[in-house]
């Protein structure tokens, strides 16, 4: 955090930090009521590694829940 020149926040809370500082898997993205994750317009990004940081946060939430999801179907079909 230091290198980027962010301080640290008492509260542990992500939120202020913006998304050009932030690791592609700590980005959160809001989600339909259906669940689906909403991938946030590209208008909003300044430049091209703001936006590849964004898709390559995207895949990895799309990637970690069905992972997550097919490993409960795994484990609870064979009982």
């Amino acid at each position: 955090m230091r290198q980027f020149g962010v301080n640290e926040l008492e509260s542990g809370d992500d939120a202020d930090i913006p998304i050009e500082k932030q690791k592609a898997k700590d980005i959160k993205f809001e989600r339909r009521k259906s669940g689906i994750l909403i991938l946030p317009p590209m208008d909003e990004c300044e430049n091209v590694k703001q936006k590849q940081r964004v898709i390559r946060g995207y895949i990895g939430a799309t990637y970690r829940e069905s992972f997550v999801s097919l490993l409960y179907i795994f484990i609870f079909s064979m009982d």
